[in-house]
């Protein structure tokens, strides 16, 4: 049985049952309340059940689901996809104001449960992808070019937005010979290289030049920001206050951020689901959980 903080002036209201007889009846459920009444003939008590399960309002004044306790103890109840389900009903700001009880290194590895395109959003609602790309270290930047879901000649292409001395000191770093090459020579060189060589061409320019050459891809192709890993997108975060981060997250909508608390333990998933509005909640168990209910001494 969920032992809720039932609102017994409520039944004094609406079933005309005195306070002697509530007091009376603090130890029985609300079922076997009205099943007495009725049977002392009390005709409200006997249509108790009929007006609770069809006006979801009634039942929210009766479980007294204003507060938060009573619905907090009845979400306890309820299995993980339940929870899910609820905090459906949830703004983004409502969500995101619960992960707030998790510390900042938890919030961020949650961050990276979230689709590519969704982490993208967050990040360049929060600074320009040029911005992004200058905060990077190195091995994000090396993860990023060296990708197999990157173009080729998507990366040629950008090679043009790129300092001559910085193609120049790649090929040297390359190759390990002094080169004076033009950039259009130096483009084409690179072309006729295969995969592997490639990719180790990229690897030899300087930070200065991975981050130009990163910048101009963007540049060309926005969409390609999401080929990031999870981990450089959520590394500028790393660099933030709590809040920052926390604020960064409403610019998404709820069923974008429900992958961050789906793995919760249980205890937080309800503390969240708990902020639902009271009358969706009743609506909710209402439509969906007679089982609940029947838990709570209504049985139906």
């Amino acid at each position: 049985m969920i032992s809720l903080d039932i609102d017994f002036s409520y039944l004094n209201r609406c079933f005309n049952i005195g306070y002697d007889l509530l007091e009376k009846y603090r130890n029985k459920s609300i079922t076997e309340i009205m099943e007495i009444e009725a049977h002392n003939g009390n005709s409200k008590a006997a249509q108790f059940l009929t007006k609770i399960t069809s006006d979801p309002e009634e039942l929210a004044k009766l479980f007294n689901l204003v507060d938060p306790k009573n619905r907090y103890m009845i979400l306890m109840h309820m299995n993980e996809d339940d929870l899910m389900d609820v905090m459906l009903y949830l703004e983004p700001q409502q969500l995101v104001l619960g992960l707030s009880v998790l510390n900042t290194d938890v919030i961020l590895n949650l961050m990276m449960k979230l689709e590519p395109e969704c982490l993208a959003t967050v990040v360049l609602e929060k600074m320009s992808a040029d911005m992004f790309v200058e905060k990077l270290p190195q091995k994000y930047l090396d993860e990023f070019l060296t990708s197999n879901e990157i173009d080729k000649s998507i990366i040629l292409k950008s090679m043009e937005n790129v300092d001559e001395d910085q193609l120049q000191k790649m090929m040297e770093n390359y190759t390990g010979e002094s080169c004076y090459e033009n950039r259009e020579n130096i483009i084409s060189k690179l072309s006729s290289l295969d995969d592997d060589k490639f990719k180790n061409a990229l690897l030899s320019f300087e930070p200065k030049g991975k981050k130009q050459l990163t910048i101009s891809i963007l540049q060309k192709k926005p969409n390609l920001f999401e080929k990031f890993s999870p981990e450089a997108m959520v590394y500028p975060f790393s660099k933030m206050q709590k809040d920052d981060v926390l604020k960064s997250l409403t610019v998404l909508d709820t069923k974008d951020l429900l992958p961050m608390v789906e793995d919760l333990p249980q205890k937080i998933m309800a503390l969240i689901a708990t902020q639902i509005d009271a009358d969706k909640f009743a609506k909710i168990l209402c439509r969906n959980f007679a089982d609940i209910i029947t838990n709570c001494g209504i049985d139906l």
